[in-house]
């Protein structure tokens, strides 16, 4: 095939040119609004390129057999009786371009997009000892020194391994089981873990009263509960559309299309949360029966893969499966149903399936480079899982570590932002730093007061009311503990509880949906979240505290479900 000078000189001109604009939409937003006909135009703008090119190096003339390109050309054909090769004809399926990869190419960071292993592949070699639990930190740097002597090359998932089954302390990574709990199918935990147990009888009223609860807020919580009881359907289910989800309001420039509407699955999950955080079980307290239509919902319906997610919209499935997972999770930790083991092992092998080899985490389609939000609310299933006793393999949090460090700055890694490369926001801040405490890290570590720290300048204010935001950070705040507990306590005591509808009538007891994430989840996404916030004093042992401790110590009655 002949090209002219010229020619190659066209083409080269058009495929730079075509990078050039590659580049440029991959750094904007363009592609994550009317993502399907921008799609359509990018791909008949890549064909007529490909023309052009083909045209400029001489592809649209004949080639010649021989050095000559005029004259009469002749072809022999010689017939042989050698056998040769089988080669398959089936013809081989050119993987189309989904609307999720085109907005991952726009969006998400170049570099780790640009392949995704196996998923059996090792953890990228830049996860390091520091993005380690502090306890893992000693047996990484000593592997670190045998690979430089030996050069061989064991992987930081046979580490995290090694260390777990040398029986690391509770804690330290999503694998470890907690007392209570255990990863045999056979032997359920007939008890709360001890992160739950302040969630019962008297225990409850004295964890509340030690850690900054209040009577307000205990009436805050009560009347919360009552109006999502009397918002559920008849089949166990919260409706997100009929309350008012599914509204887009562009956060961030960012169109997500309406997402919410469909995400009952997800509302759910966390409707049954709140309840769950106040003692209520399919077994006992006040809405055990809501409780139980609603667990019943979500398993009865989950997909042959595992998902939770229902029939959520593609930007808030995860997120819905994410809810309902730990909705799951920490039913089967409470009661130890043994008909929830199957369907939350299979929950967690599709979380599993959604997280990332190649940078830990998680997004919105399997593979996807990942964001903290979503991040975030797949530890804290993880998390709950192995608190139920269904633990996830080790290179998963070892991978999550490594998501968590390319989204982390400041000096001591402790802010972080949406997606690596964005600037820190007290709600990403804030859901890393829980993120970090769940996976093993010390509540003192410099990161954690870094976080505090930025959280401090951003306190909750009721005339610009973010109940996500809120929730993590007050999540955050409670395990870290010490005098900026104190003072975030009583400014989101403030804020939320002046938020909360006391007016009498179908909405009495609920929350408005917030001008950030509301429009997406509704009234019981928002109600659901701030009745969770205000329950933070007795949902979790916070992680400064030592089990047996002082609240422990003065509630009567030894932890049991009564």
């Amino acid at each position: 095939m002949s090209a002219s000078p010229t020619g190659l000189m066209v083409a080269g001109g058009l495929v730079a040119a075509a990078l050039v604009g590659l580049v440029f939409l991959a750094r904007s937003s363009w592609l994550q609004s009317d993502t399907l006909k921008k799609c359509v135009v990018l791909s008949v703008g890549v064909h007529l390129l490909l023309a052009a090119v083909a045209a400029g190096i001489g592809g649209m003339r004949p080639a010649s057999w021989g050095t000559q390109d005029d004259g009469r050309m002749t072809m022999m054909v010689v017939l042989t009786d050698e056998p040769v090769d089988e080669v398959s004809s089936a013809p081989v399926a050119e993987p189309a371009l989904s609307d999720d990869a085109v907005e991952e190419m726009a969006s998400a960071d170049a570099g780790a997009d640009a392949a995704v292993p196996d998923a059996e592949a090792e953890v990228p070699s830049d996860v390091t000892a520091s993005e380690a639990p502090a306890d893992l930190v000693p047996l990484l740097e000593a592997v670190a020194s045998d690979v430089s002597e030996t050069d061989a090359s064991p992987s930081v998932d046979d580490a995290l391994a090694d260390v777990l089954d040398a029986g690391a302390e509770e804690g330290a990574a999503l694998d470890a089981p907690e007392d209570g709990a255990s990863e045999d199918a056979g032997n359920a935990p007939t008890e709360p873990p001890p992160s739950y147990a302040d969630r019962f009888g008297e225990r409850r009223q004295a964890a509340a009263a030690a850690r900054g609860g209040s009577d307000a807020t205990e009436r805050a919580v009560r009347e919360g509960l009552a109006w999502l009881a009397a918002a559920q359907s008849a089949n166990g289910h919260w409706d997100a559309d009929r309350h008012g989800a599914g509204i887009e309001r562009s956060i961030d420039g960012r169109d997500r299309q309406g997402a919410g509407s469909r995400s009952d699955h997800g509302v759910t999950g966390l409707a049954l949360l709140a309840f769950l955080g106040a003692g209520n079980t399919p077994q006992v307290g006040q809405y055990a029966e809501t409780v139980a239509r609603g667990v019943n919902f979500l398993v009865d319906r989950q997909a042959a893969n595992g998902s939770l997610a229902g029939d959520a919209e593609f930007f808030a499935a995860l997120y819905c499966h994410g809810m309902a997972t730990i909705a799951v999770a920490e039913t089967l930790a409470l009661t130890g149903d043994p008909t929830l083991r199957e369907p939350l092992s299979r929950a967690i092998n599709y979380t599993l399936s959604m997280q990332s080899p190649a940078t830990g985490g998680w997004r919105y389609a399997a593979g996807d480079a990942g964001d903290t939000s979503q991040l975030g609310w797949q530890v804290m299933a993880l998390h709950s899982s192995r608190l139920a006793g269904v633990a996830a393999p080790g290179h998963t949090a070892a991978r999550a570590w490594s998501f968590l460090d390319r989204v982390s700055t400041g000096q001591a890694g402790g802010l972080a932002s949406y997606r690596p490369g964005e600037r820190p926001s007290v709600a990403m801040t804030s859901e890393a730093c829980l993120c970090r405490m769940l996976l093993g890290m010390d509540p003192a570590h410099p990161a954690a007061g870094e976080a505090m720290a930025m959280i401090a300048q951003a306190p909750p204010d009721a005339a610009h009311p973010n109940a996500y935001t809120w929730y993590y950070a007050t999540l955050a705040s409670f395990h870290v503990g010490g005098g900026q507990w104190d003072q975030w306590n009583r400014q989101m005591q403030t804020a939320v509880l002046s938020l909360q509808r006391h007016d009498t009538g179908p909405l009495q007891g609920s929350w408005d949906p917030d001008p950030v994430w509301g429009g997406h989840g509704g009234r019981v996404y928002s109600t659901a979240l701030s009745v969770m916030t205000l329950e933070v004093y007795y949902r979790y042992l916070p992680m400064h505290a030592k089990p047996g401790g002082q609240v422990a110590a003065a509630a009567a009655g030894d932890g049991r479900m009564r």
